[in-house]
C-alpha cells in the first residue's frame, strides 16, 4: 500500500464510517462482514448504538426497500449508482429492480448566495452582467444540481443549470471507497465473481463523471437538435454557449406541460393519440436511425408544446449504437419474431460476456425454446414487450449471461418508452408502430449502399493484412533458418499450483527438522550425561523447548491459513 493510498484512506475515513453505519442500520451488517471491513464494522455498530435505531422499525420493509432507503441516506453517489443499476435486469433480481427505479434525488437546494457564486467563477462574469432577470430560488433541485429560472440581456428567457459546490470532491470521495468495496467484494463475495464488480463501478465511474460535465450535456443537445431539425413534432431546447460552462448549462426555457401532469380528459388540448405515436417515433428514429438515444425518457423529462410537440429535457445520460449493437439489435427482434432459437444464441454469443465452459447450453436453448412457445399465436397487438422483455432477461440472468451497458439501457428506453405510450393511449400497439421502421432498417442492411460499405470496410482490412504478411513471413523465415525461432507457451493455472507445492515443501521440512530436534532431545535425555536442572539434561530441556515452540508456530499457521 502506498503511502498516497493511505493518505485517502484517512482522509476518507469520516465517509467510510458513515456508509458503514447507513448499511448496518438497514440490517447489511453480514454483508459487511464478509467484505471483511471489521475495524469499520466496529465503528459502525457503536455508532447506531448511540443513535438509537429500533431494528423493530425496519421489520415492515422488505430486503428492496431497505436498499432503496439506505442509498437515498446515502446521498447523491449512491443514488446514482442505484439509478444505474435499476438498467440492468441481467444484474439485479425483479423485485430490488422494481424498487431502485423509485430512487429519486431530490433534495433541498443550496442557497443564492452559492449559486451567484458558482456562476461567477464558472463563467468568469458576475451574474448581473450574464442575465438581466435571475429568480433567487430554484425551480427544480436534484443531488448534482439545481435549475433557476432567468432572463437573458437580449430578453430570452433561459433555464440556468448550477452545479452543486463541492459536488466533485464529494462524488470523487464516494467513487474511491467505492472501488475499495469492490476489491473487497470480489475477493471475499465469491458469488459476486461472474458480476465482476470492478467494471461495474468502472462504468458508474465513467457515467457520473461525465454527467458532472455540462458541455457533455451541451454536446449532446446540439447533436439532437441537428439530428430533429426536419422532424415538426419534435423540439430540442437551444443551448446558450457563451453563458455556460462545465459546471453551468445555459438553455432555453421550456413552456410547456410535463407529459405525467397531462390532462388526459376530452377537453384537453392535447391529442393523447397523437403523442403516443410522436413520443414513440422521436424515440425508434433515436435507436435505429441514429444510434444516439435519450437514456431517461420517463414522463418527467418529456415536455408537450401546442400542436402535440415533444420537447425532452435532461440529456445528461445518452446511449449510443455502434453499427455492429445496431446490427445486433435487429437480428435480436427479426430472431424473436420468427421463432429462430439458434439465431438469438448467436445474437446472445455476439452482445453478451458469456462463459461458455460454465454454460449449460443445451438448458439454455431449452429454456429460450420455452420462451418462444409462449408467444407462438400471439398477435402483434396483444403482444407486451414489457411481458417479452422480462421473460427474456430472466432467462438471461439465470445463466449469468451480461450484456453491454448500452444495450441494456435500451431496453430500459424501449419499456419506459412502451409504459408512457400506453398511459396516453391504453390500445397503443407499440410494436406494430415499430414494425415499418424495424422493415426499412432491414432492408437497409440488403441495399447496395450499405453492402458497398461492408465491402470497403473489408477490402481495408484485407489491404492492412496483405501489408503485413510479407514482413512478417520474412522474419520467420529470417529466424526459422538462423535457429533463433522460438516459442513460448503459458501454463494457466499453475502459479497457484506451484506455491501450493512450495507451501507445502516447507511444511514437511519444518516438520520433518521439529522432529529431529525432539528425538535428539530424548536421545541426549536417555544419555543422561552433562550439566543438570531438576535431575535433567539442560540440553534435552533446552530441544524440549525449542521443538514445542517450533510446533505451536506450525500449528497456528495452519490454522490461520484455514487450510488443515
Amino acid at each position: 500500500m502506498d503511502i498516497f493510498h493511505i493518505d485517502r484512506t484517512y482522509r476518507n475515513i469520516r465517509r467510510y464510517r458513515q456508509i458503514v453505519s447507513v448499511f448496518i442500520k438497514y440490517g447489511f451488517g453480514g454483508l459487511l462482514e464478509q467484505l471483511d471491513l471489521d475495524y469499520y464494522l466496529a465503528l459502525g455498530k457503536s455508532l447506531i448504538t448511540l443513535q438509537h435505531i429500533k431494528r423493530d422499525d425496519l421489520i415492515r420493509f422488505s430486503k428492496a426497500e431497505r436498499l432503496r432507503l439506505a442509498l437515498e441516506e446515502l446521498g447523491p453517489t449512491f443514488v446514482k449508482l442505484g439509478q444505474l443499476l435499476s438498467t440492468r435486469p441481467d444484474l439485479v433480481s425483479p423485485d430490488i429492480l422494481l424498487e431502485l427505479r423509485k430512487l429519486q434525488d431530490k433534495v433541498p437546494g443550496f442557497s443564492f448566495a452559492e449559486a451567484e457564486e458558482q456562476i461567477k467563477t464558472s463563467i468568469g462574469s458576475p451574474l448581473t452582467e450574464v442575465f438581466k432577470e435571475f429568480s433567487r430560488e430554484p425551480v427544480a433541485a436534484a443531488s448534482i444540481s439545481q435549475v433557476h429560472r432567468a432572463r437573458l440581456r437580449d430578453g430570452s428567457d433561459v433555464a440556468v443549470k448550477v452545479q452543486r459546490p463541492e459536488i466533485e470532491e464529494m462524488i470523487a470521495t464516494d467513487i474511491d471507497i467505492m472501488f475499495t468495496l469492490a476489491q473487497l467484494a470480489t475477493k471475499h463475495i465469491s458469488e459476486l465473481e461472474p458480476y465482476q464488480p470492478l467494471l461495474l463501478v468502472r462504468e458508474f465511474a465513467k457515467n457520473i463523471r461525465l454527467e458532472l460535465d455540462f458541455q457533455v450535456e451541451g454536446r449532446n443537445i446540439d447533436r439532437f437538435a441537428k439530428n430533429f431539425a426536419d422532424d415538426p413534432t419534435v423540439h430540442i431546447p437551444t443551448v446558450y454557449w457563451q453563458q455556460s460552462s462545465s459546471k453551468v448549462l445555459t438553455l432555453e426555457w421550456i413552456d410547456g406541460i410535463k407529459v405525467d401532469e397531462l390532462d388526459l380528459s376530452g377537453e384537453s388540448a392535447f391529442d393523447p393519440l397523437v403523442l403516443a405515436a410522436n413520443g414513440a417515433d422521436f424515440v425508434l428514429r433515436q435507436i435505429l436511425e441514429f444510434g444516439l438515444f435519450h437514456g431517461d425518457p420517463h414522463p418527467g423529462n418529456l415536455f408537450v408544446l401546442p400542436g402535440n410537440v415533444i420537447a425532452p429535457i435532461d440529456f445528461g445520460l445518452v446511449g449510443r449504437l455502434d453499427d455492429e449493437l445496431a446490427s445486433a439489435l435487429l437480428d435480436l427482434l427479426i430472431s424473436l419474431l420468427k421463432q429462430d432459437v439458434q439465431g438469438l444464441l448467436r445474437v446472445m454469443f455476439r452482445i453478451g460476456v458469456v462463459d461458455e465452459e460454465k454454460i449449460n447450453l443445451r438448458e439454455l436453448r431449452a429454456d429460450l425454446f420455452d420462451l418462444l412457445d409462449r408467444y407462438v399465436g400471439v398477435s402483434l397487438k396483444n403482444l407486451r414487450l414489457h411481458n417479452l422483455v422480462k421473460d427474456f432477461m430472466r432467462i438471461v440472468s439465470f445463466h449469468q449471461i451480461r450484456f453491454l451497458p448500452d444495450f441494456m439501457l435500451l431496453l430500459r428506453v424501449l419499456l419506459s418508452v412502451e409504459t408512457t405510450a400506453r398511459q396516453l393511449d391504453p390500445d397503443f400497439d407499440f410494436v406494430t408502430h415499430a414494425a415499418p421502421l424495424v422493415e426499412k432498417l432491414a432492408e437497409k442492411r440488403f441495399s447496395a449502399e450499405h453492402l458497398q460499405k461492408i465491402v470497403r470496410s473489408q477490402l481495408r482490412e484485407l489491404s492492412s493484412l496483405l501489408e503485413v504478411i510479407p514482413g512478417a513471413t520474412r522474419d520467420i523465415l529470417k529466424k526459422l533458418s538462423r535457429g533463433h525461432l522460438r516459442f513460448e507457451f503459458e501454463h494457466l493455472g499453475l502459479d497457484l499450483f506451484s506455491k501450493n507445492l512450495d507451501r507445502i515443501a516447507n511444511r514437511i521440512s519444518f516438520t520433518m527438522v521439529v522432529s529431529a530436534i525432539i528425538i535428539a532431545s530424548s536421545l541426549i535425555m536417555s544419555a543422561d550425561n552433562g550439566f543438570k536442572i531438576f535431575g535433567y539434561p539442560l540440553l534435552g530441556i533446552i530441544g524440549y523447548i525449542l521443538a514445542g515452540g517450533l510446533g505451536t508456530w506450525l500449528a497456528i499457521a495452519i490454522l490461520r491459513s484455514g487450510k488443515m
